[in-house]
Protein backbone atom coordinates (compact mmCIF):
# COMPACT_ATOMS: atom_id res chain seq x y z
CA UNK A 1 0.00 0.00 0.00
CA UNK A 2 1.14 3.55 -0.65
CA UNK A 3 2.43 5.42 2.46
CA UNK A 4 1.92 9.21 2.51
CA UNK A 5 4.10 11.44 4.72
CA UNK A 6 1.24 13.71 5.82
CA UNK A 7 -2.05 13.39 7.63
CA UNK A 8 -5.43 13.82 5.99
CA UNK A 9 -8.71 14.36 7.79
CA UNK A 10 -12.39 14.44 6.94
CA UNK A 11 -13.45 13.87 3.35
CA UNK A 12 -9.85 13.71 2.17
CA UNK A 13 -9.17 10.84 4.56
CA UNK A 14 -12.17 8.95 3.23
CA UNK A 15 -10.91 9.44 -0.32
CA UNK A 16 -7.49 8.10 0.65
CA UNK A 17 -9.02 5.07 2.36
CA UNK A 18 -11.03 4.25 -0.74
CA UNK A 19 -7.96 4.50 -2.95
CA UNK A 20 -5.98 2.30 -0.58
CA UNK A 21 -8.67 -0.36 -0.62
CA UNK A 22 -8.66 -0.34 -4.42
CA UNK A 23 -5.05 -1.52 -4.29
CA UNK A 24 -6.12 -4.84 -2.74
CA UNK A 25 -7.59 -7.23 -5.29
CA UNK A 26 -9.98 -9.91 -4.05
CA UNK A 27 -9.42 -13.41 -5.50
CA UNK A 28 -12.27 -15.82 -4.76
CA UNK A 29 -12.43 -19.58 -5.09
CA UNK A 30 -14.76 -22.30 -3.81
CA UNK A 31 -12.29 -24.89 -2.50
CA UNK A 32 -10.60 -25.26 0.88
CA UNK A 33 -7.24 -23.95 2.01
CA UNK A 34 -5.88 -27.48 1.49
CA UNK A 35 -6.76 -27.40 -2.22
CA UNK A 36 -3.72 -27.86 -4.46
CA UNK A 37 -4.36 -24.74 -6.55
CA UNK A 38 -4.91 -22.63 -3.44
CA UNK A 39 -1.41 -23.44 -2.25
CA UNK A 40 0.40 -23.86 -5.56
CA UNK A 41 -1.24 -21.17 -7.72
CA UNK A 42 -3.37 -18.62 -5.86
CA UNK A 43 -1.18 -17.90 -2.83
CA UNK A 44 2.03 -17.81 -4.92
CA UNK A 45 0.36 -15.39 -7.36
CA UNK A 46 -0.53 -13.12 -4.43
CA UNK A 47 3.03 -13.26 -3.12
CA UNK A 48 4.53 -12.52 -6.53
CA UNK A 49 2.15 -9.62 -7.17
CA UNK A 50 3.01 -7.97 -3.87
CA UNK A 51 6.71 -8.41 -4.58
CA UNK A 52 6.45 -7.12 -8.15
CA UNK A 53 4.62 -3.95 -7.09
CA UNK A 54 6.51 -3.31 -3.88
CA UNK A 55 3.30 -3.92 -1.95
CA UNK A 56 1.37 -1.20 -3.78
CA UNK A 57 -1.03 -3.73 -5.31
CA UNK A 58 -1.83 -6.88 -3.36
CA UNK A 59 -4.11 -9.87 -3.84
CA UNK A 60 -6.12 -11.27 -0.95
CA UNK A 61 -7.31 -14.83 -1.47
CA UNK A 62 -10.81 -15.72 -0.24
CA UNK A 63 -11.13 -19.55 -0.16
CA UNK A 64 -14.07 -21.78 0.60
CA UNK A 65 -16.76 -19.60 -0.99
CA UNK A 66 -16.22 -16.72 1.44
CA UNK A 67 -17.45 -14.25 -1.18
CA UNK A 68 -20.34 -16.48 -2.25
CA UNK A 69 -21.04 -20.15 -1.79
CA UNK A 70 -20.73 -22.74 -4.54
CA UNK A 71 -18.73 -22.91 -7.77
CA UNK A 72 -21.58 -22.42 -10.27
CA UNK A 73 -21.91 -18.65 -9.76
CA UNK A 74 -18.18 -17.91 -9.71
CA UNK A 75 -18.15 -16.38 -13.20
CA UNK A 76 -21.07 -14.11 -12.28
CA UNK A 77 -19.13 -12.90 -9.25
CA UNK A 78 -16.40 -11.68 -11.58
CA UNK A 79 -18.91 -10.00 -13.89
CA UNK A 80 -20.73 -8.34 -11.00
CA UNK A 81 -17.57 -7.24 -9.19
CA UNK A 82 -18.25 -9.26 -6.04
CA UNK A 83 -14.63 -10.36 -6.47
CA UNK A 84 -11.91 -8.82 -8.63
CA UNK A 85 -10.55 -12.23 -9.69
CA UNK A 86 -12.30 -15.59 -9.61
CA UNK A 87 -11.39 -19.22 -10.17
CA UNK A 88 -14.15 -20.93 -12.14
CA UNK A 89 -15.05 -23.63 -14.65
CA UNK A 90 -16.25 -22.53 -18.09
CA UNK A 91 -18.44 -25.66 -18.08
CA UNK A 92 -20.69 -24.23 -15.38
CA UNK A 93 -21.65 -21.40 -17.76
CA UNK A 94 -21.41 -23.44 -20.95
CA UNK A 95 -23.64 -21.16 -23.02
CA UNK A 96 -21.03 -18.40 -22.64
CA UNK A 97 -18.09 -20.61 -23.66
CA UNK A 98 -19.31 -22.86 -26.47
CA UNK A 99 -16.15 -22.48 -28.54
CA UNK A 100 -13.76 -22.70 -25.60
CA UNK A 101 -15.35 -25.90 -24.33
CA UNK A 102 -14.81 -27.74 -27.60
CA UNK A 103 -11.37 -28.49 -26.14
CA UNK A 104 -12.99 -30.87 -23.65
CA UNK A 105 -14.15 -33.36 -26.26
CA UNK A 106 -12.28 -36.56 -27.11
CA UNK A 107 -10.72 -36.29 -30.56
CA UNK A 108 -10.77 -32.49 -30.67
CA UNK A 109 -7.03 -32.30 -29.92
CA UNK A 110 -4.64 -34.99 -31.22
CA UNK A 111 -3.54 -37.60 -28.70
CA UNK A 112 -0.37 -36.66 -26.84
CA UNK A 113 -0.72 -32.92 -27.54
CA UNK A 114 -0.68 -30.53 -24.57
CA UNK A 115 -4.19 -29.04 -24.72
CA UNK A 116 -3.33 -26.07 -22.52
CA UNK A 117 -0.38 -25.18 -24.71
CA UNK A 118 -2.29 -25.39 -27.98
CA UNK A 119 -5.11 -23.26 -26.52
CA UNK A 120 -2.67 -20.49 -25.62
CA UNK A 121 -1.03 -20.67 -29.03
CA UNK A 122 -4.42 -19.67 -30.42
CA UNK A 123 -5.82 -17.69 -27.48
CA UNK A 124 -6.79 -14.65 -29.59
CA UNK A 125 -9.49 -16.79 -31.21
CA UNK A 126 -11.33 -16.84 -27.87
CA UNK A 127 -11.45 -13.03 -27.44
CA UNK A 128 -15.19 -12.89 -28.16
CA UNK A 129 -16.10 -15.38 -25.44
CA UNK A 130 -13.92 -13.69 -22.80
CA UNK A 131 -14.80 -10.11 -23.75
CA UNK A 132 -16.75 -9.49 -20.53
CA UNK A 133 -13.74 -10.25 -18.33
CA UNK A 134 -9.97 -10.09 -18.46
CA UNK A 135 -8.66 -13.62 -18.99
CA UNK A 136 -5.74 -14.38 -16.69
CA UNK A 137 -5.57 -18.16 -16.90
CA UNK A 138 -7.11 -21.05 -18.82
CA UNK A 139 -5.99 -24.67 -18.51
CA UNK A 140 -7.15 -28.27 -18.71
CA UNK A 141 -7.20 -30.98 -16.09
CA UNK A 142 -5.80 -34.44 -16.61
CA UNK A 143 -8.00 -36.74 -18.71
CA UNK A 144 -11.15 -37.74 -16.86
CA UNK A 145 -11.72 -41.18 -15.37
CA UNK A 146 -14.90 -42.87 -14.20
CA UNK A 147 -15.44 -42.99 -10.44
CA UNK A 148 -18.12 -45.48 -9.41
CA UNK A 149 -19.87 -45.86 -6.10
CA UNK A 150 -20.70 -49.57 -6.10
CA UNK A 151 -20.47 -51.13 -9.53
CA UNK A 152 -17.13 -51.82 -11.25
CA UNK A 153 -17.05 -50.49 -14.83
CA UNK A 154 -15.12 -52.96 -16.96
CA UNK A 155 -17.01 -52.49 -20.24
CA UNK A 156 -19.31 -49.96 -21.84
CA UNK A 157 -22.22 -52.31 -21.12
CA UNK A 158 -21.64 -51.85 -17.40
CA UNK A 159 -22.72 -48.20 -17.70
CA UNK A 160 -26.23 -48.97 -18.89
CA UNK A 161 -28.81 -47.46 -16.57
CA UNK A 162 -26.26 -45.66 -14.37
CA UNK A 163 -26.48 -41.98 -13.44
CA UNK A 164 -23.12 -40.26 -13.94
CA UNK A 165 -22.37 -36.75 -12.73
CA UNK A 166 -20.87 -34.41 -15.34
CA UNK A 167 -19.45 -30.87 -15.07
CA UNK A 168 -20.50 -29.59 -18.49
CA UNK A 169 -22.79 -30.12 -21.48
CA UNK A 170 -20.01 -31.68 -23.59
CA UNK A 171 -19.11 -34.13 -20.86
CA UNK A 172 -22.76 -35.04 -20.67
CA UNK A 173 -22.79 -35.86 -24.37
CA UNK A 174 -19.85 -38.20 -23.87
CA UNK A 175 -21.66 -40.00 -21.06
CA UNK A 176 -24.81 -40.29 -23.18
CA UNK A 177 -22.78 -41.78 -26.03
CA UNK A 178 -21.57 -44.42 -23.57
CA UNK A 179 -25.15 -45.34 -22.68
CA UNK A 180 -25.41 -43.76 -19.22
CA UNK A 181 -27.55 -40.87 -17.94
CA UNK A 182 -25.66 -37.63 -17.32
CA UNK A 183 -26.48 -35.59 -14.21
CA UNK A 184 -25.25 -31.98 -14.13
CA UNK A 185 -24.05 -31.05 -10.67
CA UNK A 186 -21.37 -28.82 -9.10
CA UNK A 187 -18.43 -30.68 -7.58
CA UNK A 188 -19.30 -29.37 -4.11
CA UNK A 189 -22.50 -31.49 -4.10
CA UNK A 190 -21.04 -34.71 -5.46
CA UNK A 191 -19.87 -36.26 -2.18
CA UNK A 192 -23.38 -36.28 -0.71
CA UNK A 193 -24.91 -37.46 -4.00
CA UNK A 194 -22.47 -40.36 -4.19
CA UNK A 195 -22.90 -41.25 -0.53
CA UNK A 196 -26.69 -41.33 -0.75
CA UNK A 197 -26.92 -43.02 -4.16
CA UNK A 198 -28.45 -40.05 -5.98
CA UNK A 199 -25.76 -40.68 -8.58
CA UNK A 200 -23.84 -43.86 -9.35
CA UNK A 201 -20.59 -42.32 -10.50
CA UNK A 202 -18.64 -39.33 -11.75
CA UNK A 203 -16.67 -38.55 -14.90
CA UNK A 204 -13.87 -36.32 -13.63
CA UNK A 205 -10.10 -36.11 -13.20
CA UNK A 206 -8.87 -38.18 -10.28
CA UNK A 207 -7.60 -35.24 -8.20
CA UNK A 208 -11.08 -34.96 -6.63
CA UNK A 209 -10.54 -38.29 -4.89
CA UNK A 210 -8.51 -36.26 -2.41
CA UNK A 211 -9.38 -32.59 -2.91
CA UNK A 212 -13.13 -33.16 -2.50
CA UNK A 213 -12.75 -36.43 -0.56
CA UNK A 214 -14.56 -38.49 -3.17
CA UNK A 215 -12.23 -41.39 -2.46
CA UNK A 216 -14.31 -41.96 0.67
CA UNK A 217 -17.45 -42.70 -1.37
CA UNK A 218 -15.83 -44.36 -4.39
CA UNK A 219 -14.99 -48.06 -4.71
CA UNK A 220 -13.74 -48.21 -8.29
CA UNK A 221 -11.93 -45.96 -10.76
CA UNK A 222 -11.99 -46.92 -14.44
CA UNK A 223 -9.49 -45.54 -16.94
CA UNK A 224 -8.15 -46.26 -20.40
CA UNK A 225 -10.84 -44.82 -22.69
CA UNK A 226 -10.72 -41.53 -24.58
CA UNK A 227 -12.57 -39.25 -22.18
CA UNK A 228 -12.89 -35.52 -21.54
CA UNK A 229 -10.51 -32.84 -20.25
CA UNK A 230 -12.31 -30.35 -18.00
CA UNK A 231 -11.30 -26.72 -18.35
CA UNK A 232 -10.56 -24.21 -15.59
CA UNK A 233 -10.11 -20.46 -15.72
CA UNK A 234 -8.94 -17.47 -13.72
CA UNK A 235 -10.78 -14.34 -14.86
CA UNK A 236 -10.80 -10.74 -13.69
CA UNK A 237 -13.57 -8.17 -13.50
CA UNK A 238 -13.13 -5.84 -16.47
CA UNK A 239 -13.49 -2.63 -14.41
CA UNK A 240 -10.99 -3.90 -11.84
CA UNK A 241 -8.50 -4.58 -14.63
CA UNK A 242 -8.99 -1.18 -16.23
CA UNK A 243 -8.58 0.56 -12.85
CA UNK A 244 -4.96 -0.62 -12.71
CA UNK A 245 -2.32 1.65 -14.21
CA UNK A 246 -0.33 0.47 -17.23
CA UNK A 247 2.66 -0.60 -15.17
CA UNK A 248 0.58 -2.71 -12.80
CA UNK A 249 -1.32 -4.28 -15.68
CA UNK A 250 1.99 -5.22 -17.29
CA UNK A 251 3.21 -6.86 -14.09
CA UNK A 252 0.00 -8.85 -13.60
CA UNK A 253 0.12 -9.92 -17.26
CA UNK A 254 3.67 -11.16 -16.80
CA UNK A 255 2.66 -13.24 -13.79
CA UNK A 256 -0.38 -14.85 -15.45
CA UNK A 257 -1.28 -16.02 -18.96
CA UNK A 258 0.26 -19.04 -20.66
CA UNK A 259 2.99 -19.64 -18.07
CA UNK A 260 0.70 -19.62 -15.07
CA UNK A 261 -1.84 -21.74 -16.98
CA UNK A 262 0.73 -24.42 -17.72
CA UNK A 263 1.62 -24.38 -14.05
CA UNK A 264 -2.05 -24.96 -13.25
CA UNK A 265 -2.20 -27.89 -15.64
CA UNK A 266 0.89 -29.49 -14.12
CA UNK A 267 -0.34 -28.87 -10.58
CA UNK A 268 -3.64 -30.58 -11.33
CA UNK A 269 -1.98 -33.49 -13.13
CA UNK A 270 0.34 -34.08 -10.19
CA UNK A 271 -2.57 -33.86 -7.76
CA UNK A 272 -4.47 -36.43 -9.86
CA UNK A 273 -1.56 -38.87 -9.79
CA UNK A 274 -1.13 -38.48 -6.02
CA UNK A 275 -4.84 -38.86 -5.35
CA UNK A 276 -5.19 -42.02 -7.43
CA UNK A 277 -2.14 -43.58 -5.78
CA UNK A 278 -3.57 -42.79 -2.33
CA UNK A 279 -6.95 -44.21 -3.35
CA UNK A 280 -5.41 -47.52 -4.40
CA UNK A 281 -3.22 -47.64 -1.30
CA UNK A 282 -6.31 -47.21 0.89
CA UNK A 283 -8.03 -50.19 -0.73
CA UNK A 284 -9.80 -48.73 -3.75
CA UNK A 285 -9.56 -50.53 -7.09
CA UNK A 286 -8.22 -48.90 -10.26
CA UNK A 287 -9.55 -50.71 -13.33
CA UNK A 288 -7.56 -50.46 -16.56
CA UNK A 289 -9.79 -51.28 -19.51
CA UNK A 290 -8.68 -54.03 -21.85
CA UNK A 291 -7.87 -52.86 -25.40
CA UNK A 292 -11.13 -54.33 -26.66
CA UNK A 293 -13.18 -52.66 -23.94
CA UNK A 294 -11.47 -49.30 -24.51
CA UNK A 295 -12.14 -49.61 -28.23
CA UNK A 296 -15.88 -49.93 -27.54
CA UNK A 297 -15.87 -46.74 -25.48
CA UNK A 298 -13.89 -44.89 -28.12
CA UNK A 299 -16.04 -46.05 -31.01
CA UNK A 300 -19.09 -44.65 -29.24
CA UNK A 301 -17.61 -41.13 -29.20
CA UNK A 302 -15.61 -41.15 -32.44
CA UNK A 303 -18.14 -39.01 -34.30
CA UNK A 304 -19.00 -36.70 -31.39
CA UNK A 305 -16.43 -33.99 -32.06
CA UNK A 306 -17.51 -33.60 -35.67
CA UNK A 307 -21.16 -33.46 -34.65
CA UNK A 308 -20.44 -30.64 -32.20
CA UNK A 309 -18.45 -28.72 -34.81
CA UNK A 310 -21.34 -28.85 -37.27
CA UNK A 311 -23.90 -27.83 -34.65
CA UNK A 312 -21.88 -24.93 -33.29
CA UNK A 313 -20.95 -23.66 -36.74
CA UNK A 314 -24.66 -23.53 -37.60
CA UNK A 315 -25.21 -21.67 -34.32
CA UNK A 316 -22.80 -18.90 -35.34
CA UNK A 317 -19.77 -20.16 -33.42
CA UNK A 318 -16.40 -20.13 -35.19
CA UNK A 319 -16.15 -23.87 -34.60
CA UNK A 320 -14.49 -25.05 -37.81
CA UNK A 321 -11.60 -22.59 -37.59
CA UNK A 322 -11.11 -23.28 -33.88
CA UNK A 323 -11.06 -27.05 -34.45
CA UNK A 324 -8.57 -26.63 -37.28
CA UNK A 325 -6.30 -24.57 -35.02
CA UNK A 326 -6.48 -27.15 -32.23
CA UNK A 327 -5.60 -29.96 -34.64
CA UNK A 328 -2.87 -28.13 -36.56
Amino acid sequence: MRILKFILTGAAAVTLATAAQADELKLAHFASTKYHLHNEMFLPLAEKMAEATGGETTIRVYPGGELGAGPVKQYDRAIDGVADIVYALPGYTAAQFKQTLMVELPGMVPAGVNRTEVVWQNIDMLDKEFRRTKLLGLWTAQEAVLLSREKPIRSIADLKGLKIRVPSKNTGRVVEAWGATPVSQPISQVYTSMETGVIDGVLVDSSVLSSFKLGEVTKYVTRGMNATHSMFMLVMNRDSWESLDDETQAKLTELTGAGMSEGGRVTMANASDRALAAFVKSGGEAIDLTPDAAAEFNAATDALAEQVIVELQADGVNAEAWAAALRK
